[in-house]
């Protein structure tokens, strides 16, 4: 292992532990309490939403192992992050699909409900500026960011909101609702890391070290989601804490 991925290993663990610390110190505010989302019929819901999964996963591995993912490796950046918005939009459309197919409200998938809104973006707003603390970049920032890297951090937005709604939103929700938050988190969390790991097959540069952040990543973020109760936090520090990646 080199110094510069020792290096970067470090900080996502500092950047990991200091989120954990913000979300257990914010979880102890009454004002920072959400009104979680219940199903009538759980089991139902759970099958419905395996049966989602198994399309996106689908999904994935066509894109990942076919001509569909040869425009995208060029290895530019903004290219990837291009394919990845692509991916993650056509399959956030068969949640979609689901969703209003079975009239089923916005809150279902993590969204709505003005309380858990706002409680979603405290949260997101103060694990942004933590991890942009922790990561080193606030100089970065503000001297100034290139035209890709504005383009990167849109990107990865459309990325995150995308995949955070339907796999944190959507499934996450409720396979809690079916299996118990505990299990229904873990579910979840390991459907997102198998999701993934087809076009990380193909596009990661160190295919372990990708791995192995993807499922701290996905842990992370789901548990985030289930102390919130709202998309927008897990999304939104998500595409932030994978842009300071990039923003040199």
């Amino acid at each position: 292992m080199d110094a510069q991925t020792s290096r970067y290993l470090l900080l996502k663990l500092a950047e990991t532990l200091g989120v954990v610390a913000v979300i257990l110190i914010a979880g102890t505010s009454q004002r920072l309490q959400y009104r979680p989302v219940q199903f009538k019929y759980p089991q139902r819901e759970g099958r419905v939403s395996i049966s989602v999964y198994l399309v996106a996963l689908a999904v994935a591995v066509l894109f990942s192992f076919t001509a569909f993912k040869d425009h995208f490796l060029t290895g530019e950046t903004n290219q990837l992050l291009t394919g990845e918005l692509i991916l993650a939009l056509v399959c956030l459309g068969v949640g979609a699909f689901a969703l209003f197919y079975r009239r089923q409200p916005l809150l279902s998938a993590g969204w709505g409900a003005k309380p858990n809104l706002v409680l979603g973006l405290r949260i997101a707003v103060m694990l942004i500026f933590l991890t942009i603390f922790l990561r080193g970049k606030l100089m970065s920032i503000v001297n100034g960011v290139t035209a890709d890297e504005g383009m990167a951090l849109a990107l990865l937005l459309g990325i995150s909101l995308a995949e955070e709604t339907l796999f944190r939103g959507y499934l996450q929700l409720r396979m809690g609702s079916w299996l118990g938050q505990p299990a229904g988190w873990l579910a979840a969390s390991g459907m997102f890391i198998l999701w993934r790991l087809p076009w990380l097959i193909v596009s990661a540069e160190i295919l372990w070290l990708s791995l192995a952040v993807l499922i701290v990543q996905s842990l992370l973020l789901g548990w985030i989601m289930q102390k919130t109760g709202h998309t927008t936090a897990p999304a939104l520090y998500r595409a932030v804490s994978d842009w300071l990646t990039i923003v040199k």
